[in-house]
């Protein structure tokens, strides 16, 4: 090989891998900072869990709209405009083009068992399945219309999905890739959970009828609807701490978090948080509450069920991530 071909192609080489790697200048901390995204800027805001400050923020090329904890140092991510699955590593600030998965990715679950993201293809009424050794898609799974919310059952390695626009949800066997269930659910459903025996489920209700203000309860096991637990306008996003009963639910509608627990749902106690809250999570002391018409992330002591900050964040705070830890969305 000549000079100056060997030139030619050491430089082909280095464009190539420019383009498919980046390195993003994160603030200090970023690797234990709570991480939010922006729905209206592109934005990523790194939020310091001990003094509930804002580290600092960067711009992406395009708005995340799904993202999930891989490791403690890393995330991966979907953005509304492209068609890529990003790994970001929170400690170097190396942002990799993971793989292409196509638009219209809306939500992303990690198996660490499993070595897998899921990742439920709206556009294509899909489940792609991401394997992260051999950073891929291994397979593509057929589900209902616009599948938008999922949960897993770790024991019986079975993922949940809830398909918004045929109101229904499919079961999938993680050993076969095969739906193995379908049921129905009310109308316009978002947000779901599994905690114990009991399969948790929001929603909107009716695009031109009465909205909706119930979490409805199912049998996982029969796909039989088994109780509901009535809350403010809208449910749309839960949460749960592995080591308790109690959930957490954000309803957009009325602006408002509920708390109850899975043995006595019919006890609940709500709090008023910023407006259109779009999700919730939260870790061993806190609750994250992001609103994006109010630009604000809410911090609620986990014991006292009060909100000890709001941080604003501009830009349409969206998805969050807790930090430095296996996050519990995860597994959902």
């Amino acid at each position: 090989m000549t000079r100056i071909s060997l030139l030619s192609f050491v430089c082909l080489l280095f464009l190539l891998s420019g383009c498919k790697n980046e390195t993003l200048n994160l603030p200090e901390q970023a690797e234990d900072a709570v991480l939010v995204s922006h729905l209206k800027d592109s934005g990523l805001s790194f939020i310091n869990k001990d003094t509930e400050r804002v580290l600092g923020s960067v711009k992406l090329d395009s708005a995340i709209a799904a993202m999930v904890r891989i490791h403690k140092s890393e995330i991966a991510f979907t953005s509304k405009n492209e068609h890529v699955l990003y790994l970001l590593n929170t400690k170097s600030g190396k942002l990799k083009k993971w793989g292409d998965v196509g638009s219209g990715v809306n939500e992303l679950i990690y198996s660490p068992e499993n070595h897998q993201v899921y990742l439920a293809d709206s556009d294509n009424n899909q489940i792609q399945v991401f394997d992260t050794e051999r950073e891929k898609v291994t397979v593509k799974i057929p589900v209902g219309k616009f599948p938008l919310s999922m949960t897993i059952d770790h024991k019986k390695n079975l993922l949940y999905v809830l398909n918004q626009q045929s109101s229904s949800i499919h079961v999938i066997n993680l050993n076969t890739y095969k739906v193995i269930d379908e049921f129905p659910t009310p109308h316009l459903p978002e947000g779901l959970l599994l905690k114990g025996s009991k399969l948790f489920v929001g929603g909107h209700g009716p695009v031109h009828g009465k909205l909706n203000k119930y979490v409805y309860i199912f049998d996982p096991s029969t796909g039989e609807e088994v109780g509901e637990v009535k809350v403010g306008l809208m449910p749309v996003s839960f949460y749960s701490p592995s080591d308790s009963s109690e959930v957490y639910v954000v309803c957009h509608g009325s602006s408002e978090l509920y708390k109850f627990s899975v043995a006595d749902p019919s006890e609940t106690h709500k709090l008023k948080v910023g407006t259109n809250p779009f999700e919730v999570t939260g870790s061993d002391k806190r609750i994250y509450v992001s609103s994006m018409d109010s630009n604000s992330l809410s911090i609620i002591n986990k014991d006292s069920f009060q909100i000890t900050s709001k941080i604003n964040i501009s830009g349409g705070p969206f998805s969050i991530i807790e930090g430095g830890i296996a996050d519990e969305h995860s597994g959902r």
